[in-house]
């Protein structure tokens, strides 16, 4: 097509998609956002609904329902509803809100919603009204802020069906690692274990802070973050009893710890989080925190993660020797083997005979100088054949400790591991099988066999003539 500016004597040729545009409608031209706001901006929900009204408010990082209760909000939960709204685009531009609201539902919305920002104190308000009679999916809504009457996909209309518990946390708990110093288990009848942090590792305060098991202490803060209530049984928990709540089984609680008194806290433990647990119902046990009015309900297999025994908790590394460090060994089956380094490292009989395999020697050295427990057992267990051993090693090291210390193996356990145990650690631990069987390994070497004559070299029998 031909186009000429005005004033201009100059004739271009051009596409004819200018005159396309021009020729659309003006609403064509018109943002179909319904609003400018984005999810990360909204601060706080009001939703009028027909079952009733909820109100949504969000605190730090983190979302909490206001009304009809008060509970902590799935924050992945409470975006995906707002995004509803901030993302929803117009489908039909219908009229203006000025005029007789009746024939869109309007008069009386089925729903409202009112999104407000830290500084929008009156909110943005959303109504959602009927179902166009030829548009059956979309439906009407009237955004105040633009004075204007549309229609959006009637997949909005969802927001209208949320119930309170849809949108509540079933985390069991939020744990501020950040803050996080002190974890106290208590169970009546077992006493208390309390672990502290000590930068980035953990000790056992009640046992004379000996080295825990940081790692599994870390999968256990873990595994209670990633706890999921199975059912929320009571909002307001008036008869504890019920659920075994008023003299719980088990009581965990975590705390920040201050050595000085400062403007914000005083010196000292201050909890922040302790959670209860009550009665076993089938696969569920009751459960509550102290600062939540709720009773829930957990998966029973959660009791039988967390240990109540001290002892359970100890670092998993038996010995932190080196290989070299070791001067004497000894080594008790159905007798015994004694052995001690000499010069050049290599090793002689003390008890024994017959050429000593190096080799063996070595990789049981490597072993018993770094032997780590698969994990520890509680301080009483039962029967774990340690009257009758199958195997004691006892080793001496040079030149720093000049002690003897102590491995007993006794009987096997269900999933293919060892009972075992040293003189100088309190409790019984679990030995993994290839680290038996290394401790285990032949310390005489094995003569040579003399190979079998072939049957091409045996002489065949000479045919009588």
């Amino acid at each position: 097509m031909y186009v000429r500016f005005e004033n201009s004597k100059e004739t271009f040729v051009a596409g004819q998609s200018v005159k396309k545009d021009i020729d659309k409608k003006p609403e064509e031209f018109r943002d179909r956002k319904l609003t400018d706001l984005i999810t990360a901006q909204v601060s706080r929900i009001i939703l009028k609904m027909p079952a009733g009204e909820m109100e949504l408010q969000k605190k730090a990082d983190h979302w909490e329902i206001v009304k009809p209760l008060r509970a902590r909000g799935d924050d992945q939960k409470i975006n995906d509803l707002i995004a509803q709204i901030t993302t929803a685009r117009i489908q039909q531009f219908v009229a203006d809100d000025h005029g007789d609201l009746s024939p869109y539902g309007l008069v009386e919305p089925r729903g409202a919603i009112t999104l407000f920002t830290q500084a929008d104190k009156p909110g943005q308000l959303m109504q959602i009204g009927g179902i166009p009679e030829n548009e059956k999916d979309q439906t009407y809504v009237r955004f105040a802020l633009r004075g204007f009457v549309y229609t959006v996909p009637k997949k909005i209309e969802e927001i209208l069906n949320t119930k309170p518990d849809d949108l509540r946390d079933r985390h069991l708990v939020r744990i501020d690692t950040n803050v996080l110093d002190r974890i106290t288990i208590e169970a009546p009848g077992k006493g208390k274990v309390v672990l502290a942090r000590k930068d980035e590792n953990w000790t056992i305060t009640n046992r004379q802070n000996t080295p825990a098991n940081s790692r599994e202490i870390r999968r256990f803060i873990d595994t209670l973050q990633d706890e999921r209530v199975t059912k929320f049984v009571e909002d307001v928990a008036s008869n504890l009893a019920k659920y075994g709540l008023d003299k719980p089984q088990l009581q965990l609680t975590f705390s920040s710890f201050a050595s000085e008194n400062t403007a914000e806290t005083k010196a000292g433990e201050q909890p922040f989080v302790t959670v209860a647990f009550g009665k076993v119902d089938g696969d569920n046990v009751y459960a509550r925190l102290a600062d939540e009015p709720f009773v829930v309900a957990l998966r029973r297999g959660l009791l039988d993660q967390i240990f109540t025994d001290p002892l359970q908790w100890q670092e998993l590394s038996i010995f932190k020797f080196k290989p070299e460090q070791i001067h004497r060994l000894s080594v008790m089956t159905d007798k015994e083997l004694s052995l001690e380094r000499g010069e050049n490292n290599q090793w002689r009989w003390l008890k024994g005979s017959g050429d000593i395999n190096q080799t063996n020697v070595q990789s049981l050295l490597n072993t018993l100088s770094n032997l780590h427990a698969v994990r520890w057992l509680e301080a009483t267990p039962p029967h774990h054949g340690f009257e009758k051993p199958q195997l004691v090693v006892t080793f001496i090291t040079l030149p720093d400790d000049k002690a003897l210390h102590k491995v007993t193996i006794g009987s096997g356990t269900s999933d293919g591991t060892w009972f075992a145990r040293v003189d100088e650690r309190e409790g019984a631990f679990v030995l993994s099988n290839p680290d038996l069987n290394t401790l285990k390994l032949p310390l005489v070497s094995q003569p040579m066999r003399s190979p079998s004559p072939s049957p091409s070299a045996t002489a065949s029998p000479t045919a009588k003539p």
